[in-house]
């Protein structure tokens, strides 16, 4: 296993910042946002028909619970989730439409030191198999090169998502290292899934020093490198 780097720790830190930060009590004016067109697909920013949609795409469950946005469908949580994505301060929010409907959604950090941070990118269950993740991030990523020259990307992810993977790989992200850390979401449902079900990822998950960990990659991108596989 291959020892974290302070870009690794800087990565990994960003994402679990994000993921975890606490709601703000009102929505701030939105900042604008591109749109952006490529591949068949129109990157928006969010607003509150977005948002309702996105309440009803079917969920994945154990172990990619963290991005099921059922929740969504309370009022609160869906203030609280537009408010988030409505800040441009350091982060852009990005949903993917084809033909005007939400399939997939994808952020980007700006200023995270290990480079340009790609995180919550999320296909739901029902538009799986069409490329919109390779495409949806390839969109993103052309924009990005073009508006912050020479910057690399980087992005985390649970070793156990080979499906996602192999969509990072087409578009020229490399695993540069690995370890082990403390997922929340998954480890409080590793006390309370079936032995079946925690058995599906036993490869990827360890108990150490009375907790839960999964282990995840540091996969990272240089500028320009080619990306394939964006025909659908």
């Amino acid at each position: 296993m291959a020892r974290p780097t302070k870009s690794f720790s800087l990565a990994w830190h960003s994402l679990r910042t994000v993921a975890n930060a606490p709601a703000r009590a009102r929505t701030p004016r939105p900042a604008a946002l591109p749109t952006l067109a490529g591949h068949g697909l129109v990157l928006r920013g969010w607003d509150e028909e977005l948002v309702e949609k996105a309440a009803r795409w079917r969920e994945y469950g154990f172990p990619y619970q963290a991005f099921d946005l059922g929740g969504l469908r309370e009022r609160h949580r869906a203030r609280a989730f537009l408010a988030m994505r409505r800040e441009t301060s350091t982060h852009r929010h990005f949903v993917a439409c084809e033909d005007g409907e939400p399939v997939g959604r994808i952020s980007v950090n700006l200023h995270d030191s290990a480079g340009l941070y790609l995180w919550s990118v999320h296909v739901p269950p029902e538009h799986e198999g069409r490329g919109i993740c390779r495409r949806m991030m390839a969109t993103l990523i052309e924009w990005l090169e073009e508006a912050y020259p020479a910057r690399n990307f980087t992005l985390t992810t649970n070793t156990f998502a080979e499906h996602a993977h192999r969509a990072y790989r087409s578009l020229g992200f490399t695993i540069a290292e690995s370890r082990w850390h403390h997922d929340r979401e998954i480890a409080q449902a590793l006390w309370t899934v079936p032995p079946e079900q925690r058995e599906t990822i036993a490869q990827h998950i360890r108990f150490y020093n009375g907790r839960w960990e999964v282990r995840a990659y540091l996969m990272q991108r240089v500028h320009g490198a080619p990306m394939q596989g964006l025909d659908g």
